[in-house]
């Protein structure tokens, strides 16, 4: 079995026949160098599903889903809220809380925060390659930056509110 883990976003099933992106087919193919007829491993919140490649065709790998190989994870809701800092420290925060097990990111402005705006889209791709090395199953998400009033009237009511039940 290859420790080659790819997050797929679209449904995983038993039998599924589908092709990976650009990216994904380019670092199978090219990078980790695997040929048809070798397996991988696919997931996102549903489970982690072992695929076999079936056809390799203009740089697109085109798999078949064989075999499902764990349920998805039962985990407790951890967020992290946090002033966003400067990129390469941000990066890493970013990638070892997901690594610990961060279920949701919510990056709050104050009043002398220095970095203002954050690439959400960069981040969601640092996310995802911590969740595929540290074996995880769900991809934290990460909400829009709100100032630190608005997190206290809204996501602090959300908190006691799971705490209470």
């Amino acid at each position: 079995m290859s420790n080659i883990r790819l997050f797929y976003s679209k449904s995983l099933s038993l039998n599924l026949t589908d092709k990976l992106d650009k990216s994904q087919s380019h670092y199978v193919s090219k990078v980790m160098r695997l040929k048809e007829k070798e397996v991988f491993s696919l997931f996102n919140s549903s489970g982690e599903w072992e695929a076999k490649i079936s056809n390799i065709t203009k740089s697109i790998v085109e798999f078949n889903v064989t075999k499902k190989l764990r349920h998805k994870e039962n985990t407790k809701d951890l967020w992290l809220a946090f002033s966003p800092i400067k990129s390469n420290y941000f990066n890493f925060m970013i990638q070892k809380a997901t690594e610990l097990g961060v279920t949701k990111f919510l990056p709050i402005i104050f009043e002398r925060t220095i970095v203002r705006k954050i690439n959400k889209e960069r981040l969601e791709k640092v996310i995802i390659e911590a969740a595929e090395q540290s074996n995880r199953i769900t991809v934290p998400s990460i909400e829009e930056p709100q100032k630190l009033k608005s997190f206290l009237n809204n996501d602090m009511d959300l908190i006691f509110t799971d705490l209470n039940t």
